[in-house]
């Protein structure tokens, strides 16, 4: 279960584990995080066949199918993809590079001091009803993403809240963006539009709901079947298109459970299938001929949750306790078993040990120590009783962990867990749930402590700094960061430089780590088996875990 929060951070009910790798020889991509590798067998369109179809799978059909509201997903953006503006992509580093199909210049400059960003728009780029893609797209996504007006219902204002003005330009084909001031992130900005029908906020809202408005698009292809109770979207190449040639003949999308698609794979259904971070799933799928197997770092941190607002989980200092009393690098062991994949414990939810500015701040405040564990939970007042479990004022300190999912290893991970907890005088009661109740835990807040998951769209992780600890933010899923930080939290994107941003981010995310609510465990590895001869998909970081890496005319089949 998956649901976007954020133009970054999508969360995922992954239970605490998103990560796949394996030491097969005859496979490429990643053995460790440190490598940052991808693995989408990058080809450019001179050595693509012309034709061709493509079956991938979805684990589901959202209702909502509009990439920019609030309740969309991370299948949202997917299904977007092919036949919605995409303006921007970012490569494997993080690197933003410009559709040309839709921007033909892009200048940024200073201003009494204050960022501007001019954007020329492609001459020919129109959306599929025949309008005109002009500046006023810009504006009107800017209005809807800025915060201002609340009846949006958007995930994230990051960025938008910071823009000053969006104005028409030399003519309607030349937007002028001009910050309110120095602003170091926009290249993070604007690799969507919202469509003139969308502009006002009740159509944002609502008019994409079970309704994908193939009409409203604007990309290499078009929806030619949307059948949500079935399953499946087809998309055939667009008639209206004005840029380079797509080479697919037909991309169907098929919505089918992990585990389903590891079958339908193997049974030729479907060209490609990610492994979800399962020894088994990958010992399935690596003898199918014809099978190539791709691997890269995923920008993902997993993570588990203390509720601040549970009884027993007020007092920091217990928290705390419980965190030391945690092995680690026992629970990765336990994720990465049978998958060859070794990775440093991570220590930041910014950013990812291999980006610049990245600090283990999360190891500077705990370390795995039981005997401390003991130690700090007696001076909290709970002492162990008769039964080994530890008690207060005639409350026993006993815990609940929802598990989301049936994996073996989600399920390894919990009693792993227990175990660490019994061992410190704490009591675990793992709750087993299907999948499909993520949202619900989630939501709801009912658990002590929880495993969960976001993946990183953007690289620019001091952007988003405010989704991870601002004190209203939906992230802030422990509550346990105040209201009284905000301030101070919000301050990092309003500095000059990113070397600035990056030296204070970090001291933020210390003190916001001080307050003992969120726990990293893991960041991990994607793999995907395709069939061999696909080109442009595969594992790659960011953008990546939709698949594609590049503008959506480039997937397709290798001559």
């Amino acid at each position: 279960m998956a649901f976007a929060a954020a133009a970054s951070l999508v969360l995922c009910g992954c239970s605490g584990g998103d990560t796949g790798n394996s030491g097969q020889k005859k496979s490429k991509g990643a053995t460790s995080e440190s490598e940052v590798l991808t693995s989408y067998n990058p080809q450019p369109a001179s050595n693509l066949k012309q034709g061709g179809k493509l079956t991938l799978p979805i684990v589901e059909i959202p209702d909502q199918l509009n990439p920019l509201q609030g309740n969309s997903s991370l299948y949202t953006s997917k299904l977007a993809w092919f036949y919605m503006p995409q303006l921007s992509f970012n490569d494997p580093k993080g690197n933003v590079t410009y559709n040309e199909d839709y921007l033909t210049d892009v200048k940024q400059t200073t201003v009494d001091g204050k960022t501007q960003v001019t954007y020329d728009i492609n001459p020919k780029a129109k959306w599929n009803d025949g309008q005109d893609i002009d500046w006023t797209a810009f504006r009107d996504t800017w209005h809807a993403l800025n915060g201002k007006d609340k009846a949006y219902d958007v995930g994230s204002t990051d960025g938008y809240s910071s823009i000053a003005s969006v104005k028409k330009g030399k003519d309607a084909k030349q937007a002028i963006v001009a910050f309110d001031g120095p602003f170091v992130y926009w290249k993070s900005l604007f690799y969507g539009l919202v469509n003139p029908h969308i502009a006002k906020a009740d159509a944002f809202n609502k008019a994409y709901v079970n309704n994908p408005h193939p009409e409203w698009g604007a990309g290499p292809y078009a929806i030619s079947k949307f059948d949500a109770k079935g399953g499946a979207i087809t998309y055939k190449p667009n008639p209206k298109w004005w840029g380079a040639k797509p080479h697919l003949d037909e991309l169907t999308f098929v919505q089918m459970e992990e585990s389903a698609a590891i079958n339908a794979f193997k049974n030729g259904q479907i060209d490609a299938a990610e492994v979800r971070n399962d020894a088994e799933q990958l010992n399935q799928v690596k003898s199918v001929k014809g099978t190539e197997l791709r691997r890269g770092t995923t920008t993902s941190n997993n993570l588990l949750v203390f509720n601040s607002t549970s009884p027993q989980l007020k007092d920091p200092a217990v928290r705390k306790a419980l965190m030391e009393g945690i092995d680690r690098s026992q629970l990765a062991k336990i994720m990465f078993q049978g998958l060859g994949y070794t990775e440093p414990l991570p220590g930041s939810f910014s950013l990812y040990p291999f980006q610049k500015g990245y600090q283990d701040n999360f190891g500077k405040l705990v370390k795995f120590d039981a005997a401390a564990a003991k130690k700090d939970l007696d001076a909290a007042g709970w002492k162990v009783g008769s039964d080994g479990v530890r008690a207060k004022d005639g409350k026993k300190l006993e815990l609940t962990f929802p598990t989301i999912g049936d994996r073996s290893t989600t399920k390894a991970r919990a009693t792993a867990l227990a175990q660490m907890m019994k061992n410190i005088g704490v009591k675990l009661e793992i709750e087993a749930h299907p999948s499909a109740d993520f949202n619900k835990v989630f939501t709801e807040r009912s658990f002590d402590i929880f495993g969960m998951g976001f993946i990183s769209s953007d690289p620019n992780g001091m952007l988003y700094i405010c989704q991870m600890y601002c004190s209203d933010s939906t992230l802030n899923v422990s509550r346990s960061v105040p209201k009284s930080m905000d301030k101070e939290v919000k301050a990092v994107t309003n500095l000059p430089t990113l070397d600035e941003q990056l030296e204070a981010g970090n001291k933020v995310e210390l003190e916001a780590m001080k307050t003992y609510g969120i726990m990293p465990t893991h960041n991990g590895s994607t793999i995907w088996a395709v069939k061999k001869g696909l080109a442009n998909y595969g594992s790659a970081q960011f953008y990546g875990h939709y698949g594609v890496q590049g503008p959506p005319e480039l997937i397709g089949w290798q001559k």
